[in-house]
């Protein structure tokens, strides 16, 4: 019998076996996928390295960086574009990526004002709850609502908030900006930099590989579980192909969305299974886009477009260059129908020819059901803090549900250092 079961293969996943197995303690590690990294995924497509998964990361993510540094790693950071364009309404604008920020900025600053307030201690949200609270009831939607924005600073601000949140703003709650804001250092410069300027040397698939061989413990791929049972001082894995499993404690470390496949007996408190059921807003897709034109790097945003952030990721020698898209619905937008992405490249980005897409589903992937963690309206105020403790000697962990870069791999990392410390005690 081991003394830790890790359920999950994620960075949370591989970084609570790392950490406990530091520790001396037996480990095995559950993954439901045929690879390690969850939702954090790097592949090859047409000959490059893609991120359909995470992807960046900055030194304001301070678990993450760390791990670079122990890794032996590097980060590169990219150009900013050369030519920004934006709509307003069926209008195209176009100018400087600088010209767009002091229209984001208009929005933005009101958007967030009172944020320095309700999250004083980014790594602790519920700091301040009781200040919190008025914007935790929110969603981006209403948030925006009271803000009475001129037409383009409501159109810009709408179409950024839609890759950040990467779901309907309608359901997506208010605080998943504030926080990002604030952990960024509450600058809209560092927000829009940590969230697509810096990636790894090799990957993210080099730092999880740096994570991973951080101690030894046992893992099995192709193995989804089915159900978690505590008894006494152990607890039992049935994983759905019929294994039998024991430990002295689990950490269960999948997606918030995920969690309710898993059948727990007893089952999870009441205040756990509420928070599961309302599950996390993101259903957005991640597109990349291969097309012909002119070899300029560019920056293009339309709100209610199916990708509606568009960015120029690099530009290939034959004059080809390689886009990445972000777009509230993943059901919106197909990536094999090439006509129907031709289309609406054309609608956000005029003059340039598809020659190929890709991209993954998260939304109907069943060991994800979504993208990032973007909590709901009342997370905060009414769920975030049952999430964390422990129930016997099952706990559960993951980015969804970090204290600080919630949704990011720096999340996750966080909360893989809690769980793992805590099995470790326990066993």
């Amino acid at each position: 019998m081991n003394d830790l079961i890790v359920i999950g293969g994620g960075f949370a996943g591989v970084t609570t076996a790392r950490e406990s197995a530091l520790r001396g303690r037996s480990v095995l590690l559950l993954e439901a996928r045929d690879r390690l990294g969850g939702r954090t995924w790097r592949a090859d497509w047409n000959g490059s390295p893609v991120e359909y998964g995470g992807a960046w990361v900055h030194w304001h993510q301070p678990h993450t960086f760390s791990e670079i540094t122990r890794a032996g790693l590097d980060v590169v950071v990219g150009d900013s574009a050369s030519v920004a364009g934006w709509y307003v309404g069926e209008e195209r604008r176009s100018g400087s990526v600088e010209q767009r920020d002091a229209i984001v900025r208009r929005g933005w600053d009101r958007f967030v004002d009172g944020v320095r307030e309700a999250l004083p201690v980014p790594h602790d949200p519920l700091r301040a709850i009781d200040k919190l609270a008025r914007f935790d009831r929110l969603t981006i939607a209403e948030r925006l609502d009271e803000l009475k924005l001129s037409d383009e600073e409501g159109a810009v601000l709408t179409a950024e908030l839609e890759s950040l949140a990467h779901a309907p703003l309608q359901d997506a709650g208010a605080v998943s900006v504030l926080r990002w804001h604030a952990l960024s250092g509450y600058s809209l410069e560092l927000t829009q930099f940590t969230g697509g300027r810096v990636t790894i040397v090799g990957g993210t698939a080099a730092l999880l590989d740096g994570v991973a061989s951080g101690a030894p413990f046992e893992r099995w791929l192709n193995a989804p579980v089915a159900a978690v049972t505590r008894r006494g001082d152990r607890v039992e894995v049935a994983t759905r192909d019929g294994a039998e499993l024991s430990a002295r404690a689990a950490v269960v470390a999948v997606p918030l969305n995920a969690l309710g496949a898993i059948e727990f007996t007893p089952p999870l408190s009441e205040d756990k299974q509420r928070a599961i059921a309302l599950g996390q807003a993101s259903r957005g897709i991640k597109i990349f886009i291969r097309a012909r034109g002119e070899p300029t790097a560019h920056n293009s945003i339309r709100p209610g477009h199916p990708f509606g952030y568009l960015d120029t990721d690099w530009v290939n020698g034959d004059g080809s260059q390689q886009l990445i898209g972000f777009g509230a619905d993943a059901a919106r937008c197909d990536p094999d129908d090439l006509t129907a992405v031709q289309r609406e490249l054309e609608a956000i980005l005029p003059g340039y020819e598809v020659l190929d897409a890709t991209s993954h589903d998260w939304l109907t992937d069943e060991l994800s059901r979504g993208t990032w963690a973007i909590h709901r309206p009342g997370w905060y105020e009414h769920h975030h803090a049952a999430m964390q403790p422990a129930e016997g000697r099952v706990r559960l962990a993951g980015s969804d549900i970090a204290d600080g870069w919630a949704g990011f791999i720096d999340g996750a990392i966080e909360s893989g250092l809690r769980a793992g410390a805590w099995a470790a005690a326990l066993a």
